[in-house]
């Protein structure tokens, strides 16, 4: 039951996207013109997820490089593009009711008795519905990815784009890097073009 989850949560994810949310914020009187050469920079972790953060940034350097912008050394950018990357174990639990009959309902006093209405009192035969109470808990990954343009004449963040996304730690490299692009191409589609 499990793996079948698992595989349905991929499925959704290199599908369609359904449960990502992106957002983008930025600064509308800002002239975007202005740029031209950048440096990708993520904040190295002391947990597993910095190959991922370098993949995204790779990702996001030939991403702003097919829209004309520069890759250049740090020192000589006209701005940073600043990846964090969060990645957190969740479980959701899930708790099912299925009818699968009837049964006789209980006795009161020599009664009939009806738990749905217990102010009703039968002597002839009465059955209810068979209700049976199933609770299952699923694992996931909750993984969330910002991505800041900050200027560096101005010292500010002027674009911000956040992507949110529940997914399978099952993908392959090549399904994890398909997905991470995708996720990238949404966040920056509306980015000026140099």
């Amino acid at each position: 039951m499990k793996n079948w989850f698992m595989l349905l949560i991929a499925s959704i994810i290199l599908g369609g996207c359904s449960s990502l949310q992106v957002s983008v914020d930025y600064d509308p009187k800002y002239d975007f013109k202005a740029l031209s050469t950048f440096s990708v920079e993520y904040v190295k972790e002391n947990d597993d997820k910095d190959f991922a953060r370098s993949r995204v940034s790779k990702i996001v350097e030939e991403y702003i490089e097919e829209k004309g912008y520069k890759k250049v050394d740090k020192s000589m950018a006209d701005f940073y593009l600043i990846v964090h990357l969060d990645v957190q174990k969740n479980s959701q639990v899930e708790t099912n009711y299925e009818t699968i009959g009837i049964q006789p309902v209980i006795l009161n006093e020599g009664r009939l008795y009806n738990p749905l209405n217990p102010h009703l009192h039968m002597r002839e035969s009465y059955y209810a519905p068979d209700v049976r109470v199933s609770t299952n808990t699923y694992e996931y990954e909750e993984g969330k990815l910002i991505i800041e343009v900050f200027d560096v004449k101005q010292k500010e963040v002027v674009w911000q784009g956040v992507a949110e996304d529940e997914f399978s730690g099952d993908m392959s490299q090549e399904e994890k890097s398909t997905y991470f692009s995708k996720v990238v191409e949404l966040l920056f589609k509306d980015f000026p073009t140099k």
